[in-house]
């Protein structure tokens, strides 16, 4: 359980405060700023609460400048309405955090949630992924239990739900995690070049080639992640097949083999079943690749996690100065997100750069395309695996 540092006057705040927060999490409260500051440099506090007492507005960055010296936290401010957008504009770049007006407990716990996995991803203890469903938290264990093992990893689901940084997750946790992980998108290099840019090259292996490293390489005693494996060239694969059972692989144009003690984790958001009967993709590279599949749920199956993203987004595309209105979050629950998390983030950006400050309304929510009625046999084949 992660820990917040928690300063208030307000002792009804103080009691409403701890009635929503304490069950997700350790309260730490200071009884003055000097406290505060010593709380907040602790590793596991991941964020700084303070309830901005009464006639504050004026002054404001002179008061929140005792914080100096607390540490990278976000700092979350419980005020009044009387506060104004000055003075709350002076005290965001006092804290370099983020100020909330009226307070909305409900609001805050989401956003201190937020905070708790953003802290997490940056090499903290906590959950690994914004959000509360079933479904991710089944990816969060998977992903740790996982992270321990020397085996191919297999990230299946839609585009936009967030696959890359399952991968990093995988990475960041596992013994290879002080070293790289290498990112090549399969489906982004043109299928001449991808076997150079796997491999590396020799000089003069084919026009204007140059002698470079390949990933295979720059991934030794690391990861390699290769996003779009089900577009990976059908002359390639075999190349891939045979680095992975042996370690050993051919630079383009190369004399001798070479090594590389690398971790392999792929994703796709196709249904190499379907690749494999085409013939697009080989049946023994799929066995090869997909010893432990993780299989990550798209946006529309794991509603719960909308309010605690799209209050993450809303923080990080404002700096604290938009916050969500109940009617724009239950419009934003309403939609099917084909583009899923992803496109959540594009919405958001969106609204938060028409509303420029405020109170997020549903006339902000603006969406791209009409929902559409959608079905993915991706969801089926992942539930398979």
């Amino acid at each position: 359980m992660q820990s917040i540092a928690y300063w208030d006057m307000d002792r009804l705040r103080i009691l409403k405060v701890l009635a929503e927060l304490e069950a997700a999490f350790d309260i730490r409260m200071a009884a003055t700023l000097d406290e505060l500051r010593r709380y907040a440099s602790d590793k596991a506090v991941c964020a700084v609460l303070i309830g901005l007492p009464l006639g504050a507005s004026e002054g404001i960055a002179g008061f929140f400048s005792r914080l100096e010296g607390r540490g990278n936290c976000p700092v979350f401010i419980l005020g009044d309405a009387r506060i104004g957008q000055d003075s709350a504009a002076a005290a965001a770049g006092a804290v370099s955090g983020y100020l909330i007006g009226p307070a909305d407990i409900g609001s805050l716990r989401r956003r201190l949630a937020a905070a708790a996995a953003e802290r997490a991803r940056a090499g903290h203890d906590g959950p690994l992924f914004i959000g509360r469903s079933q479904g991710m938290r089944q990816v969060e264990n998977l992903v740790r239990r996982y992270a321990g093992s020397q085996l191919p990893v297999l990230i299946l689901g839609e585009t936009g739900t967030g696959k890359e940084l399952v991968a990093r997750a995988i990475h960041r946790l596992s013994p290879r995690g002080p070293k790289a992980i290498v990112a090549l998108n399969c489906a982004a290099i043109p299928e001449n070049l991808v076997e150079s840019e796997l491999f590396g090259a020799e000089k003069g292996a084919f026009t204007d080639a140059q002698r470079r490293r390949g990933a295979l390489a720059r991934a030794s005693r690391g990861s390699l992640f290769l996003d779009e494996i089900g577009s990976m060239a059908l002359s390639v694969q075999p190349k891939l097949l045979r680095a992975l059972e042996s370690g050993e692989f051919w630079r383009l144009g190369g004399d001798r083999p070479e090594k590389s003690d690398f971790r392999l984790i792929c994703a796709t958001g196709e249904d190499l079943k379907t690749a494999i009967e085409k013939g697009l993709f080989r049946k023994d590279l799929f066995y090869r690749i997909s010893d432990l599949p993780i299989w990550i749920p798209p946006l529309r199956e794991r509603l719960d996690d909308i309010p605690e993203l799209a209050e993450h987004f809303c923080l990080k595309a404002s700096q604290g100065v938009c916050e969500l209105s109940p009617a724009a979050l239950d419009k934003l629950m309403e939609y099917p997100w084909p583009g899923n998390v992803r496109e959540l983030k594009s919405v958001i950006n969106r609204a938060c750069a028409n509303a420029g400050r405020g109170l997020l309304k549903p006339e902000n929510i603006i969406y791209i395309f009409p929902a559409p009625s959608l079905s993915f046999p991706i969801s089926n084949q992942g539930q398979r695996l």
